[in-house]
């Protein structure tokens, strides 16, 4: 039932949300992808990319990442940070237990972007050195 109600909330959000201009923005889904926390990833540093491909200036790209929790203790994202004020993170703002799962929804806004464009979005946890880094890889025509 929680999963409905972020699921619900995330798409009034992205419906209600306008960021810039008056034109209608189309926000499109990528397929999921998971990440495993390990201590042994915190320790590596733990980085992905999200390849958004091609996509036209105003559009929205939206893609949920999965967050495995591998430690053996719960995990807390204490905060996110990012490179630009186009990039976004919704998730349940509660720790992750051992061998649970998390939702995180990054949502990349093209509105005023043209050509290659890489972003970073940085999520620190509580009692980790390093942040898990993500990549935002698109091309804005």
């Amino acid at each position: 039932m929680a999963r409905f109600w972020l699921w619900a909330t995330m798409l009034a959000t992205v419906t209600l949300c306008g960021c810039g201009g008056n034109s209608p923005q189309k926000t499109t889904r990528i397929a999921d992808r998971e990440i495993t926390l390990s201590e042994e990833a915190f320790e590596a540093g733990i980085s992905d990319t999200l390849q958004l491909g091609r996509m036209r200036q105003g559009e929205i790209i939206a893609k949920t990442i999965r967050l495995h929790n591998g430690c053996d203790r719960p995990v807390v994202i204490l905060r996110e940070a990012t490179s630009c004020g186009c990039t976004t993170a919704q998730y349940l703002r509660q720790p992750i237990a051992p061998a649970s799962s998390c939702d995180i929804t990054i949502e990349f806004n093209s509105q005023g972007q043209l050509g290659w464009q890489m972003k970073l979005m940085e999520f620190y946890f509580a009692e980790k050195a390093t942040p898990l880094k993500i990549y935002i890889d698109a091309e804005v025509e």
